[in-house]
């Protein structure tokens, strides 16, 4: 994965193209933010018809007569539940020789707000904006031109570029004896061929107000995980953190849920996986339940897993949720967007 010095160097170069950058877009260590455009469509039929469906994959939203176009006013747009809506980065892409992918960020994910790509990872060659479509948990106002995502660029690989990918558990086991991966403590944690879970803390939230805003703190009730378990019911966005503190210096960090746990309908995060270089802090989750599940302390609730890194390591990762205090377990996010819409 590229740092961020290696993506400016490469935009010199002319192998990627990002048009309409934000300032500050490439203040991260190893991603680019991205914008939401200010038009929304939705669907004006209850059920979903899987064939025939090609253009909305394709981008083509206009003068479709089950769509229906939404401008996100500067007052905010109310996002309701059980729908999903299309839209496109406010940033045009182009790539040679990279593979960009977009992740959701973490602040709209711990609000229960999914942002995921249409058709996955993009391909190299990739020219044009990405195409999202957006989920949310709970009733939830969002405004126009937010940060909706963190662009990484993967280089299109040949069988030279031996030293860049993936670690596998020995070499994870391998970096925590140099330091250079800090997990702690390792009591529950199980280092798989290529990740690690971690596990569920007893403490955990939900938001209490029936609609959720952007750009503010909303309430949260804490609980804590009974001995014999607590269920966790659908229609709910649970707030959560990994027991363990985790530290990287040189590499990318990921999380992602569990197969197991997933198969269960369990999803331990909404979109956003990506880590940064340099993050030091728990692994926080806005869990949603697909059906009521009861769930434990001290389960394997997600895993972890490491990228190494190509380009020079100019900064390392000092945003909203480095060194967040154990028990906040709510989004960050209002900490940002309220200088750009004050109450």
């Amino acid at each position: 994965m590229l740092t961020n010095s290696e993506i400016k160097r490469q935009m010199a170069l002319g192998n990627i193209s990002i048009s309409d950058l934000k300032s500050g877009a490439l203040d991260k260590p190893n991603s680019c933010k991205v914008s939401l455009s200010d038009e929304l469509y939705s669907f004006d039929y209850s059920i979903v018809e899987a064939r025939g469906n090609a253009f909305y994959n394709n981008g083509d939203f206009s003068d479709q007569p089950t769509l229906r176009k939404v401008r996100i006013p500067k007052t905010g747009l109310l996002l309701e539940p059980r729908k999903v809506y299309l839209a496109k980065t406010a940033e045009s892409i182009k790539t040679n020789g990279y593979i960009p992918v977009l992740n959701g960020r973490t602040s709209l994910s711990l609000l229960g707000v999914s942002i995921e790509l249409t058709s996955g990872y993009a391909q190299d060659k990739f020219d044009g904006q990405f195409l999202l479509s957006i989920i949310c948990t709970k009733p939830t106002i969002i405004y126009p031109d937010i940060e909706v995502g963190n662009l990484t660029f993967f280089k299109s690989l040949s069988e030279k570029d031996e030293d860049i990918g993936m670690l596998s558990g020995e070499e994870i086991k391998r970096r925590f004896t140099t330091g250079e991966i800090v997990i702690t403590p390792q009591d529950h944690i199980v280092i798989n061929p290529n990740s690690v879970n971690l596990s569920l803390n007893k403490n955990m939230g939900y938001y209490v107000d029936p609609v959720l805003d952007l750009n503010k703190k909303n309430k949260v009730e804490y609980f804590t995980i009974a001995e014999s378990g607590t269920i966790l019911y659908p229609d709910k966005i649970y707030l959560a953190r990994s027991n363990e503190w985790t530290e990287t210096s040189n590499l990318v960090p990921m999380m992602s849920g569990r197969s197991s746990l997933g198969r269960l309908g369990y999803h331990a995060h909404c979109s956003a996986g990506m880590g940064s270089i340099g993050y030091k802090g728990y692994w926080h989750m806005g869990i949603r339940p697909t059906m009521p599940i009861r769930v434990y302390e001290n389960m394997k609730t997600c895993q972890i897993y490491y990228f190494t890194v190509e380009g020079e390591i100019s900064d390392t990762y000092s945003g909203s949720m480095q060194n967040v205090e154990e028990n906040d377990l709510g989004s960050q996010y209002h900490k940002t967007l309220s200088k750009k819409y004050p109450n």
